[in-house]
């Protein structure tokens, strides 16, 4: 089990990791403000909105995913929607949001909306996520799917998805708490790879259709 100290260091960590490029656009556009002589460059206006709306969508999304994770009760898989689609309004890929609205406990909607950052993680030249939910026996599966060129799971961030914390570092936090998540609301996590394709389903009876 990791210790509440080391947890919250390496969150600070993977928090800071995705925060310096919108904050470097940010204080680059406040540079080229100060030295225009008063003069209104578009340029630097360009990079202080580029950096401001990337910024904003990270803190709401980690925020979301990241923080209050032991919020329990009801939600539905629709909590996790809006919150996505600002993400990956900031991302290259392009978000498909295909499934029902899936009942589940809170803790869950979480695991799918962290599920949404590594799918964007496993595509680095772009492409599409997917987001589908179909019933699997007594249960339901919710599957976020990437698609594009070179889409690739890496070996870390699938083991720590199964739970395996040997390799803990600011970037496996992120699905190591994933996995966290997942025990506490009593969802499956499984991965699925095929040629520039990879898909991260979380199953669980728990989920209703």
């Amino acid at each position: 089990m990791i210790e509440n100290t080391k947890l919250t260091a390496l969150v600070a960590s993977r928090i800071c990791h995705d925060m310096v490029e919108p904050m470097s656009a940010i204080i680059q556009g406040l540079e080229m403000l100060k030295s225009d002589d008063g003069k209104i460059d578009p340029d630097a206006l360009s990079l202080l909105d580029n950096g401001v709306g990337k910024a904003w969508a990270k803190l709401e999304f980690f925020r979301f995913a990241l923080a209050g994770a032991i919020a329990q009760g009801d939600s539905s898989l629709e909590e996790g929607r809006a919150v996505a689609h600002k993400l990956y309004s900031v991302l290259k890929p392009e978000l498909k949001w295909n499934a029902p609205d899936v009942a589940m406990p809170r803790p869950a909607v979480r695991v799918i909306v962290n599920l949404l950052l590594i799918a964007n993680e496993c595509l680095p030249r772009g492409g599409v996520v997917e987001v589908t939910a179909a019933k699997h026996g007594a249960g339901v599966d919710v599957v976020v799917a990437a698609s594009g060129a070179r889409a690739k799971l890496r070996e870390t961030t699938a083991a720590a998805l199964r739970g395996d914390e040997s390799e803990l570092s600011g970037h496996t936090i992120q699905p190591t708490l994933t996995a966290l998540l997942a025990r506490q609301g009593d969802v499956e996590l499984l991965t699925r790879e095929s040629e520039e394709r990879v898909e991260l389903i979380a199953r669980s009876t728990a989920f209703k259709v």
